[in-house]
């Protein structure tokens, strides 16, 4: 299976090198855009439930290198460590019948079948995934879509984020705010439907749903923290002589 892996890997990489993806991964694809600012990835996902063939899954997400090392100033994990996406989302979302889609190869099977199979992989990708993953390297694009698909949790820390990198603060307290409430009135259906999305089809995934203000409380109150240290510090320069301004 593994050799099968590889040549599944190996061959959808030389049909998207020519749009400059390259390997990063056993299971990932990136290129980067916006001057070296964004990070475009395409992830694969394999399963092997049966003894003589594996599927294949594809989902297409972005990380902002800024937005990243403005996170890190806020206690968030590097997400270019593991290559955690920001926003993420299942190539079959993006088609037609707006769910689950995969491929299914045959361990030892037809080589032309295989050819034949991942041509319709890099068909999709390049057909769905990527006019979302440019949508998505558009900062106010990536707010909404976040905001729109991930959990509460996720959206309440890296939102406000964006907005202190945009030196739009106010926003980034008013949507700390609306998070707290929503977050205590505990897990929503949409919270559920956003999990079941990022695990696909037969993944597994636990909604852990006591801890979840609590520590989201802890972040906030260590962005706040920040924000009354930057106030101080600008009052501090204002107050200076202007030869020293």
């Amino acid at each position: 299976m593994k050799e099968l892996k590889k040549q599944i890997m190996e061959l959808l990489q030389q049909k998207l090198s020519v749009y400059g993806f390259k390997k990063k991964q056993q299971d990932l694809l990136i290129r980067t855009v916006k001057e070296g600012n964004v990070i475009q990835m395409i992830i694969l996902g394999f399963a092997h439930r049966e003894r003589h063939r594996i599927s294949v899954t594809i989902s297409v997400g972005v990380i902002y290198k800024n937005i990243n090392d403005e996170g890190i100033k806020f206690g968030e994990a590097n997400h270019l460590i593991y290559y955690n996406p920001m926003e993420c989302i299942h190539i079959g979302y993006l088609m037609p019948q707006k769910g689950y889609h995969g491929w299914y190869f045959e361990l030892n099977g037809d080589p032309q079948a295989i050819e034949d199979n991942i041509r319709d992989v890099a068909s999709t990708i390049i057909q769905y995934g990527f006019p979302h993953l440019e949508m998505l390297s558009e900062e106010d694009n990536l707010i909404n879509e976040i905001d729109r698909n991930s959990t509460k949790a996720h959206k309440g820390r890296l939102i406000p984020i964006i907005y202190h990198m945009r030196n739009e603060k106010e926003q980034a307290l008013q949507y700390i705010e609306k998070t707290i409430k929503k977050l205590s009135k505990g897990f929503t259906k949409e919270d559920y439907e956003s999990a079941k999305r990022l695990a696909g089809e037969g993944g597994y995934f636990i909604m852990v749903e006591n801890n979840a203000l609590k520590y989201y409380m802890e972040f906030v109150e260590n962005f706040k923290r920040i924000l009354n240290e930057e106030n101080v510090d600008s009052v501090s320069k204002e107050n200076l002589p202007d030869e020293i301004n």
